[in-house]
């Protein structure tokens, strides 16, 4: 997603992951002919035809007003114990990527979870010498 730009407002997504999967797995009456109905806005970044899978992401959205910096959801989160297997224990570059949009954590004012799964919340904390500490320190 490039900035999006609303008035003085800009919106960025920070992604965490990206992947595909099966839409029967998600889906149980999932078929392809819908999905082929609707080819001219699923193809191609929500939809692989050549796979016939769905194209999703775990990613935040950063918001950057004239005061301040808000992050909307925390994605899954490094070194947490999940049931699902892509989040458990995962090692992903969520805080480089955060460094690719020219921020660091401490530059975070507001952080903003949409709702308290697993995936919206992960990176309220993170692993520091053993001990789990506020990602955003300096966040409200």
């Amino acid at each position: 997603m490039r900035p999006q730009r609303i008035g003085a407002i800009t919106v960025e997504k920070l992604v965490e992951v990206e992947f595909a999967f099966d839409p029967a797995q998600a889906f149980p009456d999932y078929d392809p002919a819908v999905a082929r109905q609707a080819r001219a806005w699923l193809v191609p970044h929500f939809f692989d035809e050549a796979s016939g899978q769905i194209r999703s992401s775990i990613h935040s959205y950063v918001v950057r007003t004239s005061r301040h910096t808000i992050l909307i959801d925390t994605c899954v989160g490094n070194h947490k114990e999940r049931v699902q297997p892509l989040w458990h224990r995962q090692s992903r570059p969520y805080l480089e990527n955060l460094a690719q949009l020219r921020l660091s954590p401490s530059d975070i004012d507001y952080v903003m979870c949409t709702h308290l799964h697993g995936d919206h919340v992960g990176w309220n904390t993170r692993l520091d010498g053993g001990r789990w500490v506020p990602t955003f320190p300096k966040a409200r």
